[in-house]
């Protein structure tokens, strides 16, 4: 048998099979139109019904020369002669299971943790041919799973760890919650912190054994996988030309639906107005369908006010679904643990245009620390650490990564949106090009409340006026502007109070 592919590995489940559909039928479509491997799992047979379906299930798979992996029975793959054994970290321990089944067998292994790629590492080549990653997101086909998803972050450390023990003979398969509307972007943000290594293959169940046409639904997999890049975004430029960002924003007049805290309501309000943007506020999931629908529209999601998660991640995957593009502000990343928990939830729930932060939200993101003081940065980093923490958000996340400060740090994390399966990237965080945007101090800006927030604003506007391949520069050109009107504003006012007022006539009068 040839070496086996990973790329779409499916796993059986007959609980889920439509009416008029078995087993053997629905794996049938699926190699017809592109499975490349399969894992017969079937929790809840007996032996003997196991047996029966595994001697189908190989007859298929040879015809197709396709592997066939038994779960976690070692004594039902040598009794059908199977190509494989798949076991999880509660069963056979690996090194039994590769003495009963021998060394031309393929052994996969569940892993979810990074100390369990430095078990694999000690045990070397010879012993595991592949591991399953994950569990990547929620998933209703393991009901009594223990695992914590890891999202696309975790995945990705996990196969950074693979790079640093240099376990090159190990393939990679992501696997749970993984679905038709989330695989793009799990491929895309997968990969080692080094850019040289992505999943080899993403591994699913039901969205073949559910479907009432699975060989029409693998085929769509399998055009997904087989995409040479990604776009995440409809471009809504009305000139593709980079230079006239700002003119598209007053051509376009953007909608920018805001998700923010209360403070900052009002204000970005009038900002949006000030830039030639229409703002909207609203927290009404019956809403956001329309609202994403609307031509020109944009999400800027700002986690200041600790609302719904459910609210969040629903205004994330229904913009994400129209292509209409995102902007996060992680307010108070880690000031604790409910915020915590509810940024890393949205993070992981969908692709971000862009992500902007101060520098304790960024160096929390990035997970190199950050001190919080509320929701204000109180760190003290270098300028050196403040670029790698926004290259490393830019990265993990493939996305433009923005730290705000006296020096504004913009990031591109996109690298062209590259389809990394099986290749990774080609290049590390630390190569990722950036922007440095410096002006006057404006220690106004830390006087009144929402500035970071009304960046937010401003960026969304330009971003939904560019195309996904310039949004580097409509962000660039967004920080530049909000700092040129907080330098004016900040020459004219008499104090904190007129800086508000000054900040918005400059910022109308810079858009213009």
């Amino acid at each position: 048998m040839k070496a086996a592919d990973y790329t779409l590995y499916l796993v059986t489940d007959s609980t889920m099979l439509p009416e008029g559909k078995t087993l053997i039928s629905q794996l049938a479509e699926g190699l017809k139109n592109g499975v490349t491997i399969v894992q017969l799992r079937e929790k809840d047979t007996d032996a003997k019904t196991f047996v029966a379906l595994a001697l189908e299930a190989k007859k298929l798979c040879d015809h197709y020369n396709v592997p066939l992996i038994i779960n976690d029975r070692v004594d039902i793959a040598l009794a059908i002669d199977a190509s494989g054994i798949h076991v999880g970290q509660d069963d056979i321990p690996i090194p039994m299971v590769r003495k009963l089944v021998g060394p031309e067998k393929i052994v996969g292994w569940s892993v979810g943790k990074v100390e369990e790629v430095d078990q694999l590492a000690e045990w070397g080549p010879g012993m595991i041919n592949y591991i399953g990653v994950g569990t990547v997101f929620d998933t209703q086909t393991k009901k009594d799973s223990k695992k914590i998803p890891m999202g696309p972050e975790g995945v990705s450390r996990i196969l950074t760890r693979l790079q640093e023990k240099k376990c090159d003979w190990i393939k990679t398969v992501a696997i749970g919650g993984l679905h038709p509307d989330n695989i793009s972007r799990v491929v895309y943000q997968s990969q080692s912190l080094d850019g040289k290594r992505s999943i080899d293959g993403i591994s699913l169940v039901s969205d073949i054994m559910a479907s009432d046409d699975a060989g029409q639904s693998t085929r769509i997999l399998r055009e997904i996988l087989a995409e040479k890049s990604h776009h995440f975004f409809e471009g809504g430029a009305a000139d593709k030309n980079t230079a006239n960002i700002k003119e598209n924003v007053q051509k376009l007049s953007p909608l920018i639906h805001h998700i923010t805290n209360r403070v900052h309501q009002n204000f970005g309000a009038n900002v949006a107005l000030a830039i030639g943007c229409s703002p909207i506020m609203s927290e009404v999931a019956a809403e956001f369908e329309d609202l994403c629908k609307i031509p020109h529209s944009v999400l800027l999601l700002n986690t200041g006010t600790v609302a719904d998660v459910g609210i969040l991640i629903h205004a994330v995957k229904t913009y994400n679904s129209q292509k209409r593009p995102i902007v996060l502000d992680p307010v108070g990343f880690s000031a604790s643990s409910a915020r915590l928990i509810l940024n890393k939830k949205v993070l992981s729930a969908g692709q971000f245009a862009c992500i902007k932060g101060n520098t304790g939200e960024i160096m929390g993101v990035s997970g190199l620390g950050g001190a919080m003081k509320g929701v204000d940065s109180s760190g003290d980093d270098s300028l050196e650490t403040r670029i790698e923490a926004t290259q490393l958000v830019a990265f993990k996340y493939r996305t433009v990564a923005v730290c705000t400060g006296e020096i504004d740090i913009v990031v591109d994390g996109t690298a062209s949106l590259k389809r990394p399966l099986q290749s990774g990237v080609g290049v590390s965080s630390a190569d990722l090009s950036y922007e440095l945007i410096k002006s006057e101090n404006v220690p106004l800006f830390g006087r009144i409340t929402a500035s970071g927030c009304s960046l937010g604003t401003v960026i969304a506007g330009f971003v939904c006026a560019a195309n996904d391949e310039s949004i580097f520069t409509a962000v660039v050109q967004a920080v530049t502007l909000y700092k040129l009107a907080g330098t004016r504003a900040n020459a004219t006012c008499k104090g904190s109070g007129s800086f508000l007022v000054d900040l918005i006539d400059n910022l109308y009068l810079a858009a213009e």
